[in-house]
């Protein structure tokens, strides 16, 4: 196989975006910096302990929430498992609402409730992308213990009415109330980082966020648990991270999580800014081609996502024929990459047949250039008119 003509073009950002500079150079820093376990007693040790607990500090004052709150994981499925396996071990009947669009790591989570005696529940979503908040005055039980919603979708990059899914939840089921807590979580995994996020305003009680979609490192995540809220571990051993997550904490992982979290979120406005003209730029040069469309176009998206395709072309022949352009781009979510059958999100979201199995996710970052979105649009519109015969024909 010849070698493409022209360099390499990354636009799969929210499967993983390449590794920062700014990360990277304080990962080398720790490396060399604290090589102690920060669970020894020793002036190694400690160092190493000192460094976890303010990287921990700067991490929780970039999502809004106290210091003691934020739990280190391995990133955004460990959380989502975490936060969510948690209502099985209810002594009482538990109930747990959540929707048909959330990560794998969610629904996978709600299966093994449900064999293990848990009702669950889903939200139902509208045509646009959109979990209706409102549906959950009628889902709601007295053995309600949980709710899961996603802040972004990982596959549309539509935004999740998160905020107004608690006012609704407080409004019927008040603090005060004698019923046990509805608990509140958010995957905001594909959130940090692309919108506005402030754990005390949002009002969650439970959130989950993850390095590598930031330019991060993979391997390094984190999650939310607010003061008061009893999340059992998941892994058993040592008595690391307040007893709920065993396992020696990484110190450099840590500061590559920050490197990058710190990087995107000094320059949140002018960064986002730039991205979503490029999005634009993308699909205002696919507008005018026969069958072209855009899932959740018409819902609020966080400004890096477009799942788009074009009718009657097979989204699975255009990714190997961009690929073999040096373009990289999906099909949706990586962690079901493996899997034939079509997107749970845009079933969910009664996209026609035509659609599933045209629909590709091009999620752009902050290494993304004009020239890489024109060349990626340029070998698109080529691939379709050679997939469709060499004709750009009408298609119903």
């Amino acid at each position: 196989m010849m070698a493409p003509e022209h360099p390499p073009i990354y636009l799969d950002y929210n499967a993983t975006a390449p590794l920062h500079p700014a990360a990277r150079e304080r990962m080398l820093a720790a490396l060399e910096t604290w090589p102690g376990n920060p669970s020894s007693p020793h002036r190694f040790g400690q160092a190493a302990r000192d460094a976890l607990e303010t990287g921990r500090a700067s991490l929780a004052a970039l999502l809004g929430c106290g210091r003691r709150e934020v739990l280190f994981t391995s990133g955004g499925t460990e959380g989502n498992n975490l936060l969510l396996r948690w209502p099985a071990e209810s002594p009482a009947p538990a109930h747990v609402i959540t929707s048909p669009i959330e990560h794998p790591s969610v629904l996978r989570s709600a299966e093994w409730l449900v064999a293990h005696g848990v009702a669950v529940d889903y939200l139902p979503v509208n045509e646009a992308g959109v979990a209706q908040a409102e549906a959950v005055e009628e889902l709601l039980r007295p053995e309600t213990r949980l709710i899961s919603l996603m802040a972004v979708n990982n596959e549309t990059g539509v935004i999740q009415p998160v905020t107004e899914l608690v006012r609704r939840v407080r409004a019927l089921r008040p603090a005060e109330s004698d019923e046990p807590p509805v608990r509140i979580h958010s995957d905001a995994v594909q959130a940090f980082g692309r919108i506005p996020l402030h754990v005390d305003e949002w009002g969650v009680d439970a959130l989950t966020v993850a390095a590598h979609k930031l330019g991060g490192p993979k391997g390094i995540g984190a999650v939310v648990v607010r003061e008061g809220m009893q999340v059992p571990a998941l892994l058993l051993g040592g008595r690391q991270e307040r007893d709920r997550r065993a396992g020696t904490e990484s110190v450099a992982l840590v500061e590559g999580f920050l490197g990058a979290a710190e990087w995107v979120q000094a320059q949140f406005a002018a960064l986002n800014g730039r991205i979503a003209s490029l999005r634009d730029r993308l699909e205002h040069h696919l507008a005018g081609t026969p069958g072209f469309y855009v899932n959740g176009q018409t819902a609020p998206r966080v400004p890096n996502t477009a799942n788009l395709g074009f009718e009657g072309v097979p989204a699975q022949s255009l990714l190997v024929a961009l690929d073999l352009q040096g373009v990289a781009v999906s099909t949706g979510s990586a962690c079901s990459s493996g899997a034939i059958e079509p997107s749970h999100v845009l079933q969910a979201m009664g996209v026609p047949p035509a659609r599933l199995e045209s629909s590709l996710r091009i999620s752009l970052g902050y290494a993304t250039t004009a020239a890489e979105v024109d060349r990626c649009a340029e070998v698109l519109l080529a691939e379709v008119r050679r997939l469709r015969g060499g004709k750009q024909r009408a298609v119903s």
